[in-house]
């Protein structure tokens, strides 16, 4: 089967999935946080719960700050949901995953997903950079390639 990205299998085009994975890049260099961006057919009911469970079985809460988060879209229900792990939810609070969310809609409802996706990171990378800074000591504790299931 062939899917809007024209590769069997994926939902982003070629081009959008590296559009996330630089923006992923650009963000870790800047700060000691991580950002996993996963795109879903299989979610079903609340896509919040969905990117808590995905979250812990990627193993986000794992790092040394507890300072990750995780996009997730749900494809199929045209839905999505960002899990950011205690070290971060403590700083962002529900004002900020609003505001997340409003910019992440306004991309998504141009068809626009890819953009919509690197917006996030962009975002979570700057709420990153000003509580979670880069040190010298930091290394790369999770891949930055976007997961398609």
């Amino acid at each position: 089967m062939t899917t809007r990205s024209g590769r069997p299998g994926a939902f982003l085009s070629a081009a959008e999935k590296e559009q996330v994975e630089q923006a992923i890049a650009a963000a870790e260099r800047e700060t000691s946080g991580e950002i996993r961006v996963l795109v879903s057919r299989t979610v079903r009911g609340d896509p919040l719960d969905a990117a808590r469970e995905r979250f812990a079985r990627l193993k986000m809460h794992q790092t040394r700050e507890r300072n990750a988060v995780l996009i997730l879209l749900a494809v199929a229900s045209r839905r999505f949901a960002v899990w950011g792990d205690e070290g971060v939810h403590r700083i962002v609070g529900q004002e900020g995953w609003d505001h997340l969310r409003d910019g992440m809609t306004r991309h998504f409802q141009r068809d626009d997903f890819g953009g919509g996706l690197a917006y996030a990171v962009g975002e979570v990378a700057k709420v990153l950079k000003t509580h979670f800074p880069w040190q010298p000591d930091d290394r790369d504790e999770l891949p930055n390639q976007v997961v398609e299931e």
